[in-house]
């Protein structure tokens, strides 16, 4: 018999210990409900648990962003019934506007009402909403007229106006030398004034500032020139250097435009990156004037101005190029941008795609639907021009509205299979999430009745363990009676 080491109560004590931290974490799994309450718990089942979480989490808020999506694109499709409702009342009146029964003043009070509708499909085009964010005027590059190889993206916001209010030509003065011979066959010099027609392009509102500076870059303006195919493009970058890609006939100038500070840093910055305003050395120029950008074709659209006859002097021309008007994009029918920067056609599938409506549809990166959103506007359908005042208007008006219907009802049928798309894909993703939860369940959640069992069975042990902490305690004064 030893007094010192009393080795039953220490044992006993020790089991005592583990069994209340069994009973502990028992009374912590039955109390959250789960089985993994700290990593110590299971390591690789709360890794695997948490992927799941994450990814339930993220299916779930997919299927609520592809709900919203179909949101959108039912918005879309009820305006674009009510614009068919139109459509064909338009194409009724064109149809009654073309039998000769009617008198001048009958056509004229049926152009007034189809005038009125041409404008409210515009205001639906332009006001329809989702969020905030126009449904109806579409988001793809429209084509240069007249060359299928080229389309127009960007633009230029509204704070740099584009030729004068009602025109967008303007006459622009320029002293030049004109060379002829005199009577005695000796070559001699004039100046004169040559007037050319010429696009304007004021960026005197611009006063350098970084939200101005990010809202020109990656937009711009282009020309066309007005006597061949060529098409000079100025797009705004970051930066400082100029830059010039060449598809063809089609030249692209990247203007970096960081640190100006004013219009007219600016605009030296494109004269600069334009080969001296001169791109290509061809007949395009640009010049300065004060805080207006002047694109111009350095050939008159007039005669040349006499020269004084004397002497055997023979009166010149210029060089016969009757030019109507310089080319330059302008604003689009809402006004919402000045001229865009043309492209080649290799550049735009990549540029479309990113300028869809992205639909988030699942919880990994690229999982998303592309919506291409329908651009519903007088214009695109070929009837903002409709004139039923004679019987020929009425009948180019009829062929119009007709193909106006097709156009929308082909835009219908698209976005109602995005909406048959959208709802299977939250019926799919609804059913992933149902299954992927029962599996982080089995994982995580903890089994009631079995931890009822090992509770109880902790707590019988508890009370064991603590009855023989107490019994090998007496053991020990059982010494005392060595003494009597």
């Amino acid at each position: 018999m030893v007094i010192k080491h009393n080795l039953s109560a220490l044992n006993a004590n020790r089991m005592f210990g583990q069994t209340m931290k069994a009973k502990s974490k028992n009374m912590e799994k039955l109390s959250s409900g789960y089985k993994i309450n700290r990593s110590a718990d299971d390591a690789a089942g709360l890794s695997i648990s948490e992927k799941m979480r994450r990814q339930i989490r993220g299916l779930t808020q997919a299927s609520a962003n592809s709900q919203e999506g179909i949101s959108l694109v039912q918005i879309a499709d009820g305006a674009m019934e009510e614009v068919l409702d139109m459509l064909h009342r338009g194409s009724e009146l064109c149809i009654k506007a073309a039998t000769g029964t009617l008198t001048v003043e009958d056509r004229n009070y049926i152009q007034m009402e189809i005038e009125q509708i041409l404008q409210e499909i515009d205001g639906i085009g332009e006001r329809t909403t989702y969020n905030e964010i126009p449904v109806l005027l579409g988001n793809a590059p429209q084509l240069v007229d007249g060359d299928p190889s080229i389309v127009v993206v960007g633009g230029l916001p509204k704070w740099v106006p584009v030729g004068s209010k009602n025109n967008l030509n303007e006459v622009y003065t320029t002293q030049e030398n004109y060379q002829y011979t005199d009577a005695s066959n000796r070559p001699a010099t004039q100046a004169v004034s040559i007037t050319h027609e010429a696009a304007t392009i004021d960026f005197r509102q611009f006063n350098g500032s970084q939200s101005q500076i990010d809202e020109l870059i990656g937009n711009g303006f282009y020309s066309t020139c007005c006597t061949c195919t060529r098409h000079y493009s100025i797009r705004f970058t970051g930066g400082t250097s100029s830059s010039v890609e060449t598809s063809g006939t089609h030249f692209i100038y990247n203007i970096g435009i960081d640190g100006t500070k004013n219009a007219g840093d600016l605009i030296q910055r494109i004269i600069q990156g334009t080969d001296n305003g001169n791109p290509r050395g061809h007949f395009t120029k640009m010049v300065e004037n004060n805080g207006r950008l002047i694109v111009y074709d350095d050939r008159c659209n007039a005669q040349m101005p006499v020269l004084p006859v004397g002497n055997g002097v023979t009166p010149g021309r210029w060089d016969g190029w009757q030019n109507p008007q310089f080319w330059i994009t302008a604003h689009d029918i809402f006004g919402r941008f000045g001229p865009g920067v043309a492209h080649s056609i290799d550049e735009m599938e990549d540029f479309i795609r990113k300028n869809w409506v992205h639909i988030q549809v699942g919880a990994e990166p690229g999982q998303h639907l592309d919506i291409a959103l329908p651009f519903i506007s007088t214009p695109v359908m070929g009837i903002s021009q409709v004139d039923v005042r004679t019987q020929e208007g009425a009948d180019a008006g009829i062929g119009a509205f007709k193909k106006a219907v097709g156009y929308v009802s082909e835009e219908r049928s698209r976005m109602g299979a995005y909406q048959n798309r959208l709802e299977h894909i939250v019926k799919n993703l609804d059913n992933v999430v149902e299954n992927t939860q029962a599996s982080e369940s089995r994982i995580r959640d903890a089994d009631m009745a079995k931890l009822m069992v090992e509770y109880v069975t902790n707590q019988v042990l508890a009370q064991t363990g603590q009855a023989m902490l107490a019994q090998s305690n007496q053991n020990r004064e059982g010494v005392l009676s060595l003494l009597q």
